[in-house]
């Protein structure tokens, strides 16, 4: 009985009137193309910090959750902020929220921290080149658009030396949906090796970047954290016989779905609206899926995460439970057992329905996933969070 529903998804109604009135003949392919631009530009100052912070552990803290914060992370948003300002679309989604930036003049600082003074100098190069293509950016096509922004997704990976795992994701919305976006790791593999990205606008049908394809020799595989799994995601692997492909950072995950390196992306466990809108967008470019899993669990259908600023989560899961990552109080996600999550303890763009992306809609694959999840849910239930 799938047919028909792993087509759908929910209709996309676009609002083109806005678009009417700008002279941009592809609106969406042309901040693709000024994101793309962007990312090169920071990657160049996003090295320079990496390449630092094994020796200089000054230039990052540990956040309330024990996640990673770090000055790259706040620079990059101030620059992708500057690159796509608020007069010039609907709204604005960042992962950080840094309440002290100095960028005016050096020394350049970000909540106590200073950039010691060859990132400075970094720093304002690439800044002056994100200046210049701020310019470069419509003032009327994007009226009606949403940017969500993880400057650094995988800062854990950055911070330990695994940063070709991070990525910059840029995702635009539209109508609380992702139209377009890119996911773009600033990281070499190897120092001077080629960067590796892909952006995406399904709608416009734009794909470019450049990705580090399999040999297509690997063992069907799961992706999944560097950290630990629940007992759900275990078992599928297990009911499925794939491997297990550990890696980091949301973004990087879609990227390696793309690359034909991991078979399928399925989490219960959430990551944020900042960490799947570019990966959606740019998955569903290239003919793939990214869906909650909670619809895929219970009647098989696609359904998107609604992206849209908020201070309530859009897309709660009452079967879903607080943790010390997306309760508004730290406190209450730290407690024993679990509260369940609900409009007023969790935070507003946690991803509490769980994920489920593949890079092709191929029905013979999908069913067999879906079968395995129908079966092993009958035993052990996704841990939502």
């Amino acid at each position: 009985h799938m047919g028909t529903v792993w087509n759908c998804g929910k209709s996309r109604k676009s609002n083109m009137s806005s678009e009417k009135k700008s002279k941009v003949e592809r609106p969406l392919t042309e901040l693709l193309k000024i994101s793309e631009k962007g990312c090169f530009e920071m990657s160049k100052f996003v090295q320079d910090v990496y390449k630092r912070l094994n020796e200089d552990r000054k230039l990052m803290k540990e956040k309330a959750d024990n996640s990673f914060f770090t000055i790259a992370d706040a620079l990059v948003q101030v620059m992708v902020r500057t690159m796509f300002p608020s007069d010039k679309f609907r709204e604005f989604c960042g992962e950080e929220s840094p309440s002290n930036i100095n960028i005016e003049k050096a020394p350049y600082s970000v909540d106590g921290m200073e950039l010691p003074p060859d990132l400075s100098e970094s720093f304002k190069k690439s800044f002056a080149e994100i200046k210049k293509l701020a310019k470069s950016v419509d003032g009327e096509a994007y009226k009606e658009l949403g940017v969500f922004v993880d400057p650094i997704d995988g800062t854990r990976e950055f911070c330990t030396g695994l940063g070709s795992q991070c990525s910059i994701c840029i995702g635009f919305t539209r109508d609380k949906l992702p139209v377009a976006g890119i996911v773009f790791r600033p990281i070499p593999l190897e120092e001077g090796s080629k960067l590796t990205y892909m952006a995406g606008c399904k709608q416009e049908g734009y794909t470019n970047g450049v990705l580090d394809y399999s040999d297509g020799k690997a063992q069907e595989s799961l992706l999944t954290s560097n950290g630990s799994i629940s007992k759900f995601t275990d078992a599928l692997i297990k009911e499925l016989d794939f491997v297990r492909y550990k890696a980091g950072g949301c973004g990087n995950k879609m990227l390696l779905l793309l690359e034909g390196k991991g078979t399928a992306y399925i989490q219960d466990r959430g990551v944020s609206r900042w960490d799947t809108c570019a990966a959606q967008a740019v998955i569903e470019a290239m003919g793939g899926v990214l869906s909650k899993l909670t619809t895929i669990q219970s009647n098989r259908s696609i359904e998107s995460y609604q992206y849209k600023v908020s201070d309530v989560n859009l897309d709660l899961n009452p079967e879903a439970h607080l943790t010390k990552y997306n309760a508004k109080n730290k406190e209450m996600g730290g407690r024993n057992p679990a509260p369940k999550v609900t409009g007023e303890n969790v935070l507003p763009y946690s991803n509490v329905c769980g994920l489920f992306g593949l890079k092709t809609k191929d029905k013979d694959l999908a069913n067999r996933i879906l079968d395995a999840i129908q079966k092993v849910q009958k035993k052990v239930s996704p841990q939502y969070s």
